[in-house]
């Protein structure tokens, strides 16, 4: 300590102030910091929090605060490690129910598998099948028709437009011709009334066919994914119930095929209710819109023929009517009709 005073000396000398420490006679730098009116005579040193921060990590991140599981990049780090193990569990999970699933439609493929069977819904459910079957036969057939009543009206309006032309052109014939046109113009507007009853008929139809009866055989499919579903978790329970007393390790994934099983029982059982009474809507509802769509198409030929038979009949009378004045007011007879007959010939002959 004997050569503090002059090191004291040699730091006053340089402008840096020192403190003397009363009890142990110590010297303490104060101030390190270079005076303004003083130039600094080597390389200062500075030191910042920055030195004290870890070195970034090999992925480019580090520091303390992105290590810090509350920090927002922690956390969202972490959501998606956990979505991403999610994500893998629900495919494993996925994978396996239709490995068991396959394994089922196999079996009852080959008559080796057992399968649940409800004989009243079964019939019900093919049934409904053979009538979409029929209905869409019966539209098709509607459909078919349309289009060649189509061309028939449009040749009766030709047909009609022709009459009416040759009349104008041959006055000796006017009557007939006129007449002849008319009948078909009013039996081509009551075929028009015809093509829009049964087009509103296939309209009708298609909808029954293609979306009320499309839509319970979807529920139809889903109640068939569904049994199949249930019939493999069933199968698997009772092979491992038989297995159970031979291995633990099998015994004690009884609890969760159990869990598995009630889950596939209840979906199973809720689809088949829910299929009963969409099949029973479908009949009432198919009854209703089928038997008022017949009535209908049934009164619309009825109307067409009985129409065509009123206003041709009408025609006809009024044709006759009219050929008897004309044949009371015309010229005197032709040529042909002023010709002796064959029998006064023979008179004369004689």
């Amino acid at each position: 300590m004997a050569e503090a005073p002059d090191l004291a000396a040699e730091l006053e000398s340089a402008g840096v102030p020192v403190v003397e420490d009363g009890e142990e006679n110590s010297l303490h730098t104060v101030d390190l910091q270079t005076p303004h009116n003083t130039a600094p005579t080597g390389p200062v040193l500075q030191f910042s929090d920055d030195a004290a921060s870890p070195p970034p990590s090999a992925n480019g991140e580090g520091g303390l605060e992105d290590r810090d599981p509350h920090s927002p990049v922690e956390g969202t780090r972490i959501e998606t490690r956990q979505r991403s193990a999610s994500k893998g569990t629900l495919l494993k999970e996925w994978g396996a129910h239709q490995i068991r699933v396959t394994k089922q439609l196999v079996s009852e493929k080959f008559g080796r598998g057992t399968r649940t069977v409800d004989p009243d819904l079964d019939k019900r459910i093919e049934s409904l099948r053979e009538t979409q079957r029929k209905y869409a036969q019966l539209m098709h057939l509607a459909s078919q028709f349309h289009t060649q009543f189509v061309q028939v009206v449009e040749t009766q309006k030709t047909l009609a437009e022709h009459f009416a032309f040759m009349s104008v052109r041959t006055p000796e014939l006017h009557s007939e011709f006129q007449f002849n046109s008319d009948a078909q113009k009013q039996v081509s507007r009551n075929g028009e009334t015809l093509l829009a009853a049964v087009n509103f008929f296939i309209s009708n139809t298609q909808t029954v066919c293609t979306k009320t009866m499309e839509d319970t055989l979807q529920t139809v499919r889903v109640y068939e994914n569904s049994r199949l579903a249930y019939d493999a978790y069933r199968n698997d329970l009772e092979e491992l119930k038989k297995q159970a007393n031979m291995s633990e390790k099998v015994a004690a994934r009884l609890p969760v095929a159990t869990g598995e099983f009630e889950v596939h029982k209840q979906v199973f059982e809720q689809l088949r209710h829910d299929l009963d009474i969409k099949l029973k809507l479908l009949d009432e509802n198919k009854y209703k819109v089928t038997h008022k769509q017949l009535v209908l198409l049934l009164g619309a030929f009825a109307a067409y023929f009985s129409g065509n038979h009123t206003a041709v009949d009408s025609l006809l009378k009024e044709l006759k009517a009219k050929l008897s004045q004309e044949r009371q007011s015309q010229d005197p007879p032709a040529w042909l009709e002023e010709l002796p007959s064959s029998r006064e010939l023979h008179n004369q002959d004689q």
